[in-house]
């Protein structure tokens, strides 16, 4: 069929060459680009696969600036807490120095004076410690650092305080040496103590009369006796039989219901009565000691109570110092334990973040082997169509020559 209004080789070649270009001009975006995905039309499914990984990682790496974040909050925590560690040391080393009888009360006075100054420091410090205006070390910090992409994924960072106020608060000590409490006599020998976990008491506080028989024979036996209604509470205290020391089995309170009368009935009025018997070796009349014990109670103390002006406020400020120190070594290997914990999340947020962006480039990354491929096929399609539209005008000509 001869005509020539509808020229259907055109159109054909006219239809492929348009395709072609179409492909063509696609192939050039993506190698372009750089990427497959350029709009939803490309890959409507795999574009919503990308924006939910693009979210999970863009949060991932936040919070790995998070982590950081904290780290460097709990090194700056940990700083300071150094700086307080190496004054609680301080302290303890003219503590140990001034519990000795070499020194006199105002060498005392000297070293307190020091301590207070550390003291004044070390409450300085636990006020003014900050991270970007945030107080560490005052007890206020209890906070959450987000170190991850969901809600659930936060770490806690707590700091107790570092005041003086609230280290080692010491509400009955280890050890208590019993003090002179009044009376001398070896029938009412009278000494008082604090409250603690175990009270002593040594022969120092015993009478004249109990000296004397002690410098003639020095090697006796030490026991606890009753008599009447005296020693009535031995069964409390144990009694070393060289050197006379007493020592309470159990913890003692100020007005106790454990002590009683020396009848057998409780007197719970904190006076402990104990009997000592002292029997020289060589037959010579044995001595006995008749002990009033009177246990008073303590009030709550802490690192703000050290006092290095006596030996017994010493050795209760050593046993303070010891457990602050205590206490000041748990809050360092806390911060530690939350630096490598925190590092630990930033490796696995970064090995994560990675993992994802791998991924998710295989979804929307243009892979140029394939694409320069497609370009290269289809413009040769449209060069070839383009020439086929030409031979199809061509062979129209043909139609001039019925016309001749």
């Amino acid at each position: 069929m001869t005509v020539i209004n509808t020229n259907i080789g055109a159109l054909n070649a006219r239809h492929y060459s348009a395709k072609a270009e179409l492909f063509v001009e696609k192939a050039l975006e993506r190698l372009s680009s750089g990427r497959r995905i350029n709009s939803a039309s490309d890959d409507a499914a795999g574009l919503a696969v990308a924006s939910k990984m693009t979210s999970q990682v863009l949060g991932m790496k936040m919070a790995i600036r998070n982590t950081q974040d904290g780290i460097s909050l709990v090194q700056t925590a940990e700083g300071s807490m150094n700086e307080i560690n190496s004054m609680l040391l301080r302290m303890r080393e003219l503590a140990v120095q001034m519990h000795n009888s070499v020194y006199t009360s105002k060498d005392r006075d000297n070293a307190q004076m020091e301590v207070n100054a550390l003291l004044q420091q070390i409450d300085q410090i636990a006020e003014t410690s900050k991270f970007n205006g945030v107080n560490l070390l005052d007890g206020t910090y209890n906070k959450e650092i987000r170190a991850g992409n969901t809600n659930a994924e936060v770490i806690n960072v707590a700091i107790n305080s570092m005041a003086t106020t609230s280290m080692a608060k010491i509400g009955a000590f280890a050890t208590e040496k019993a003090i002179d409490g009044g009376s001398d006599s070896a029938t009412n020998q009278e000494v008082t103590a604090a409250e603690s976990t175990e009270v002593s008491i040594d022969t120092s506080l015993f009478s004249t009369a109990f000296k004397d028989a002690f410098t003639n024979d020095g090697l006796g036996e030490f026991s606890l006796t009753a008599t009447g209604s005296t020693g009535g509470d031995n069964t409390l205290f144990s009694i070393d039989p060289k050197t006379g020391k007493i020592t309470s089995k159990a913890a003692l309170d100020a007005g106790a219901a454990t002590d009683t009368n020396g009848n057998g009935s409780t007197a719970g009025n904190g006076v402990y009565d104990i009997e000592v018997t002292y029997t020289p070796r060589f037959g010579a009349a044995a001595h006995v000691e008749i002990v009033h014990l009177t246990v008073s109670a303590i009030a709550e103390k802490n690192i703000s109570n050290v006092d290095l002006t006596s030996e017994a406020n010493i050795t209760r400020s050593i046993e303070m110092l010891d457990k602050a120190l205590v206490e000041v070594a748990s809050g360092q290997a806390r911060m530690g334990a939350l630096q490598n914990r925190m590092q630990y999340t930033i490796n696995s947020l970064t090995q994560a973040a990675m993992n994802i962006e791998i991924a998710r480039g295989r979804i929307t990354d243009a892979d140029f082997a394939v694409e320069t491929t497609v370009l290269a096929k289809h413009q040769i399609l449209a060069q070839a169509a383009s020439a086929m539209l030409a031979q199809a005008n061509q062979a129209k000509q043909s139609v001039l020559t019925l016309l001749q």
